[in-house]
């Protein structure tokens, strides 16, 4: 049995990944965004855009408990999941092993351009357009991902093949240091 956190920014990488990894140990994919949208019938984008970000906070919250309490499967976070100390409380408590998928602000910029869903599914929450608010996002963020992370993963650059061995070859040793008395998990790679 399979559990297991992905954690990044939008366009990082996390629903392909999970899709990914999920066929090769036989086990579902759940990603956030996609439970929130069949949940409430829209778009991240539209809820946003009609509900206002705090009660997407609120609603995200709530898919993400409901997903840590699923018994198997790799879990795609939506990229703001970190800024609420509620959810990282819940990641961390879950004890379940946290990847952290990173990539340079021009690589999630380019991901975003090449991706037909960006306007209707990843809205801008700033103020700017989604492709300006990837710089300072990122800064704001890092140390939410570097908490809830025992593994970081830049994705640039890397097939999704070689970033699922990557997650295999890591799981594998984070599982050996878990089962070994006084071990502690392992810290953020870089």
């Amino acid at each position: 049995m399979v559990r297991l956190i992905l954690v990044g920014y939008r366009a990082s990488g996390k629903t392909t990944v999970a899709q990914a990894l999920s066929n090769h140990f036989d086990c579902p994919a759940l990603d956030a965004d996609e439970v929130f949208e069949k949940k409430h019938f829209c778009s991240v984008g539209e809820f946003i855009q009609t509900q206002g970000e705090p009660s997407f906070r609120d609603a995200e919250t709530v898919v993400l408990q409901e997903l840590l309490g699923i018994p198997e499967g790799v879990v795609s976070t939506g990229g703001g999941i970190v800024l609420r100390e509620e959810n990282r409380r819940m990641i961390e408590d879950s004890g379940l092993p946290v990847v952290w998928l990173a990539a340079p602000a021009d690589e999630i910029r380019r991901r975003l351009i090449a991706d037909p869903t960006t306007a209707s599914r990843r809205p801008a929450l700033e103020g700017k357009d989604v492709y300006s608010e990837v710089d300072q996002a990122l800064i704001d963020r890092e140390r939410y991902y570097t908490e809830v992370a025992h593994f970081r993963l830049n994705t640039d650059g890397l097939s999704v093949s070689v970033i699922v061995g990557e997650i295999i070859d890591w799981l594998a040793a984070w599982k050996d240091s878990e089962s070994r008395p006084g071990d502690a998990s392992a810290g953020v790679d870089s």
